[in-house]
């Protein structure tokens, strides 16, 4: 049996992609590494999956603030040096990356030890640290077709757990009955969203408002419940009747795969390089998903494609189950 590194992180999206790989991933290697960075949100699901995590110090490139890009090059240096290490101990087979700016230190120094790398690009178009990365790869994987002319398009894979929602237990533990709306309003740029459902409550009676959103609690009402965290997202998607959410390809992937109707707010360009945006537009012209433009974003529309949406037909679901399988086949035809 052979031996795998992974590596990505940041945000969700770079790290739940090789959550979904595991169950295939232990099929052909007996050892399984992450390696990212210390203290970030991959370690905590590393950790909680089981995986040795190793660390190895990175830094992102910050959009106009050329002061603190300056220290990218030393940072860099360092974290490239301590997966050097890392790697030359744990002799990986291959490894593979998901992206984000935590993800380049160990794609440099695996080149540099002539270890395989393949990449996968959860995006409708290619993420930084991806696009730097493409050259050093054996294999460059994507989600979407035409995302990449010397990609291979296999999916995004989704995790099992997430087609094996309860949605009775969301109903039981908040008592509720009438339909349920779900808004995802914890994750990076999502205060737009928190702010305009505030504004939009008072016209939301008919339905339970259901909202996952981080630390600070908007005021509570009736039908309306705020909610820091959840480890069971399943159970919330399996009982909802329409969900609210950016349009991370992640998200994105996990709704269309469960055939729920979803209104995505992507996260506009300049708040990122627009590849929610692509994202969105993608599903949408499928006819999977709604789309509501962030600078569109005010309570009468929302009231309005949440009306529309609620009582439209469930979207088709759209997965490929063999999806992670094919990858670890292709992640494992790179093996040296």
């Amino acid at each position: 049996m052979k031996s795998i590194v992974l590596t990505g992180g940041g945000t969700a999206g770079h790290i739940m992609p090789n959550i979904a790989l595991l169950p295939s991933l232990k099929e052909y290697f007996s050892n399984i590494y992450y390696i990212g960075e210390k203290g970030k949100m991959e370690e905590k699901i590393a950790e909680k999956e089981g995986l040795p995590f190793y660390s190895a110090q990175s830094i992102k490139l910050v959009r106009g603030k050329i002061l603190t890009n300056l220290r990218i090059p030393f940072v860099m240096a360092k974290g490239i040096k301590a997966a050097k290490l890392i790697l030359s101990k744990l002799k990986p087979d291959v490894v593979f990356s998901k992206g984000g700016y935590c993800a380049l230190p160990t794609v440099f120094a695996a080149r540099s030890l002539k270890i395989p790398v393949v990449c996968h690009e959860s995006d409708m178009t290619i993420g930084l640290a991806n696009r730097i990365s493409m050259p050093f790869c054996a294999a460059f994987i994507t989600s979407f077709p035409k995302t990449s002319e010397k990609g291979i398009c296999l999916g995004m894979p989704v995790r099992q757990r997430i087609f094996e929602g309860n949605p009775q237990i969301v109903r039981n533990l908040f008592r509720i009955q009438r339909p349920i709306i779900l808004f995802l309003g914890g994750s990076l740029g999502a205060k737009a969203i928190n702010d305009c459902l505030e504004k939009t409550l008072s016209a939301l009676g008919d339905y339970n408002i259901l909202h996952i959103k981080g630390e600070k609690s908007l005021r509570h009402q009736e039908n309306y419940f705020a909610i820091d965290f959840v480890d069971n997202i399943e159970d919330y998607f399996a009982a909802s009747d329409l969900i609210v959410c950016r349009a991370g390809a992640s998200t994105l992937a996990e709704l269309t795969a469960l055939g729920k109707k979803v209104l995505a707010i992507p996260l506009p360009e300049g708040a990122s390089r627009g590849d929610q945006v692509d994202n969105a537009a993608y599903y949408k012209k499928l006819g999977l998903i709604n789309v509501l433009p962030q600078e569109k974003l005010t309570p009468y529309n929302l009231m309005s494609f949440i009306s529309d949406a609620v009582f439209s037909p469930s979207p088709q679901k759209v997965y490929d189950k063999k999806t992670p399988e094919k990858i670890v086949q292709e992640i494992v035809s790179h093996c040296r």
